[in-house]
């Protein structure tokens, strides 16, 4: 084993136990949702600074966005969790596959230390590209569609479901409705996701200055990833997941009947799916979308300056 391999996974423990105590004193994770992120942080910081970075990131603005006006939020979600309080299962919908991918990309691509390129002259490039690219896939889509969750239900408008073509409005906090300001939080999340990628690749590439200047179209393709992510996480909350209201309290409830509550209506979906199960999905489907959607946008955005 290399020096620099030992210090990585050494920092890895480090940083990943970290992560994991910090979450569960902050209550943004609970004790099983603490280990989870222990083991997916690992696994990122053992196979690349970049990997385990994006995912801090991801972990941290989510946290800090899901205490901003809580509330708010309380009054318009009954099953609203103070600080969030994610368990294992919430981690690893968010976290699962970009670690699969993680792992295949150790064993397939060895170190981070190139670019992405789709250089159709040789497959171990691209393969790398792909990989990077589905990885990225995956924490924009799951960051932006966090952003929007987080901020687009403090929207002063109402959202519009999407299955209506955007023409029904819905209370805030529905599955599948989006918001002026969700859908701008969407894009800006992936957008994030892709500046970490980009600012880290300086740390740990070996292509020069130059050459790393050249990948700002990452920033581009992590918005975009943020918005598919966001509409594909919409249109499957608003067909496979049911979402009902209470008229009563106002606000969206998670069952469809209660006792003590008998104003409650079914506003969209069927209750085929959980929000982890739509969170999976969503992210597992932009991955897939992104070996047609990344060449495309980076050579559109190389071909616009350079």
């Amino acid at each position: 084993m290399s020096t620099m391999l030992a210090l990585r996974l050494a920092l890895a423990v480090l940083l990943s136990v970290g992560l994991a105590v910090h979450g569960y004193r902050k209550k943004s994770l609970d004790t099983s949702g603490a280990v989870a992120a222990l083991i997916v942080g690992f696994v990122s910081f053992a196979v690349s600074y970049r990997f385990g970075w994006i995912l801090i990131m991801f972990y941290y603005t989510s946290s800090k966005l899901t205490k901003v006006k809580e509330d708010v939020k309380k009054r318009l979600e009954a099953e609203y969790k103070e600080a969030g309080q994610r368990n294992y299962i919430q981690v690893f919908a968010n976290s699962l596959l970009a670690s699969v991918v993680a792992v295949y990309f150790w064993y397939h691509c060895g170190e981070d230390t190139h670019i992405v390129t789709f250089d159709p002259a040789d497959q171990q490039r691209q393969l790398h590209a792909h990989l990077w690219c589905a990885y990225l896939a995956h924490y924009a889509c799951a960051n932006g569609d966090t952003w929007a969750s987080e901020l687009g239900i403090l929207d002063k408008s109402s959202p519009r479901l999407v299955t209506s073509f955007f023409l029904q409005t819905v209370p805030p906090g529905t599955n599948g409705g989006m918001s002026r300001l969700g859908t701008l939080a969407s894009a800006l999340g992936g957008a994030f996701i892709g500046l970490v990628f980009f600012l880290m690749g300086f740390a740990v590439t070996s292509d020069g200055l130059q050459t790393n200047l050249q990948q700002w179209p990452i920033v581009v393709l992590g918005m975009v990833f943020g918005l598919v992510g966001s509409l594909v996480d919409s249109l499957l909350g608003a067909t496979l997941q049911a979402s009902y209201y209470s008229k009563d309290r106002k606000c969206i409830v998670k069952h469809a009947s209660s006792k003590e509550d008998m104003s409650i209506v079914k506003i969209c979906g069927f209750d085929l799916l959980s929000n982890e199960a739509v969170n999976f999905f969503s992210i597992g489907i932009t991955m897939l979308l992104s070996g047609y959607i990344s060449p495309l946008v980076l050579q559109i955005c190389s071909q616009l300056l350079f």
